[in-house]
């Protein structure tokens, strides 16, 4: 039985690993930038780097601040895959977000209710925030369909 369960332990343990590694491998790619430059900017070797990129090593803490102070990455996702991988500053998508949705009333010509709109507001910062991603076409979809 214990043998089974750390098994299973080591295989879920792979698992997160390999789905880290590939969160990693997505960042670096989409910065532009190779795994050498990518490990340096890091401050680990190219080698070391390529183990957590391949899910063989786990990811250390401190290369994890780094990817978020030096990459905007998110910790949380980049763990867990849950959230957003990039941070954004929570001021900027509020101030976004408000302006849309101000825009998208202005432009209806609607009467909207003070507490809607600011229900409104916040789900799609939410929506933003869990997605990773706001944009002006899902914004207008989900007001058509709130209005």
């Amino acid at each position: 039985m214990q043998r089974n369960y750390q098994k299973n332990n080591n295989s879920t343990q792979d698992t997160l690993l390999i789905q880290m590694g590939k969160r990693l491998a997505m960042i670096r790619e989409n910065s532009g930038l190779k795994q050498i430059p990518f490990a340096e900017a890091l401050d680990v070797s190219q080698g070391g780097y390529n183990t957590y990129e391949r899910g063989q090593r786990e990811i250390p803490v401190r290369v994890l601040r780094a990817l978020h102070v030096k990459f905007n990455v998110n910790p949380v996702w980049m763990m867990t895959g849950q959230g957003s991988p990039y941070n954004q500053d929570t001021v900027d998508l509020y101030h976004e977000v408000t302006a849309t949705v101000d825009a998208y009333i202005a432009r209806e010509q609607r009467m909207v209710e003070p507490d809607k709109r600011l229900k409104l507001i916040r789900f799609l910062i939410d929506y933003a925030e869990q997605h990773g991603d706001f944009t002006q076409e899902i914004a207008e979809k989900y007001l058509r369909s709130a209005l």
